[in-house]
């Protein structure tokens, strides 16, 4: 899933761990720096602090009729 910081003026300042693998700083960095991150996982206390970001079907049909 892909998520972004809500507000820049929130940023994440607690060590959270969002990736499988373990704890990465750079991870928390890109979030507080407005980019869109890809994550394994949003931990419960960061959901106030970050929302996740819907994919849009551009054009596509989702029935796959013509």
């Amino acid at each position: 899933m892909k998520i972004k910081l809500i507000s820049k003026d929130k940023p994440i300042t607690s060590n959270w761990c969002f990736l499988n693998k373990g704890f990465c700083l750079t991870t928390i960095q890109k979030i507080n720096s407005g980019k869109q991150v890809k994550v394994d996982k949003v931990p419960k206390p960061a959901l106030e602090y970050v929302e996740e970001v819907k994919t849009k079907n551009k054009g596509k049909n989702p029935k796959g009729d013509k």
